[in-house]
């Protein structure tokens, strides 16, 4: 009898271990658009990532000197999938802010949203307070579905293309780049692709960056990035991938289609 009771705690004990919720790590999932337009599929997949009809959703317009406008557009895109709640994040250097009503918005949101604008103002306002940067980083290591559009895709990686500089040649020293949010670390992202013409800058930073992948997403397009391993096309133009070798001034190309994925080592 004594056998069977040490039995049944040890194997409770180990299968609370094994399968309790806090011990296993929480899925990260991003989505960036290309900019272009909002790709329904992609804007259907983070609503149900974020929760489906129980989604808390935040929008971030900090990337704008306009952000009622970035907001309503987007707002209009989300209503057909009937979150919860979508509700509009106050800018830092706004009249209105209230750092702790935001750092509570976001706590407690299932999915967060950059639409777009300018990245550079947008990781100004980030990085106004640093408390809301570092809550914006847990939250998402934590298992918040993240997305961005145009400049707020331009800011989830950690080395960021800023759009200045001269985009006619291919030379490190002509592109300016700044720190990004971060949320992505092995590669670095570049939106309005194709139709911009943005391969020249891309080459230029991967040349000199500690990234050896850069990825660019076109317009109407988006990538879903899970756990930063794997990367999963989402519409019916391109994205292209950049694998810089060992020489550092040769590339190899993909041309990705719909549903098509890429595996980040």
């Amino acid at each position: 009898m004594k056998l069977n009771l040490c039995l049944s705690l040890a194997i409770g004990v180990l299968l609370a271990g094994v399968f309790n919720p806090a011990a296993i790590a929480a899925e990260e999932k991003l989505i960036l658009f290309g900019g272009g337009g909002y790709t329904p599929a992609a804007i259907a997949k983070f609503v149900s990532f974020a929760g489906g009809k129980e989604a808390r959703i935040v929008i971030l317009p900090w990337a704008t000197s306009e952000p009622i406008p970035e907001f309503k557009e987007l707002e209009e895109q989300l209503a057909g999938y009937e979150p919860a709640s979508v509700i509009r994040g106050l800018a830092p250097d706004s009249a209105s802010f209230n750092k702790g009503e935001l750092l509570h918005q976001l706590e407690t949101a299932t999915g967060i949203f950059f639409p777009g604008g300018d990245q550079i103002d947008l990781m100004e306002r980030i990085n106004k307070h640093p408390e809301v940067r570092d809550l914006l980083l847990r939250v998402y290591h934590n298992g918040v579905v993240f997305a961005g559009y145009s400049a707020g895709t331009a800011i989830a990686s950690k080395t960021m293309i800023t759009g200045r500089g001269n985009f006619s040649v291919i030379d490190p020293t002509e592109v300016e780049t700044g720190e990004g949010l971060g949320l992505v670390t092995k590669f670095i992202i570049d939106q309005h692709f194709i139709v911009r013409q943005r391969q020249n800058r891309l080459m230029s930073v991967l040349q000199v960056s500690s990234e050896s992948i850069g990825i660019g997403i076109d317009e109407g397009m988006a990538l879903l990035v899970e756990n930063e391993v794997k990367g999963t096309v989402i519409g019916n133009g391109y994205v292209m991938v950049f694998r810089r070798q060992k020489s550092h001034t040769r590339f190899t190309v993909d041309l990705l289609k719909n549903n098509q994925t890429i595996l980040i080592p």
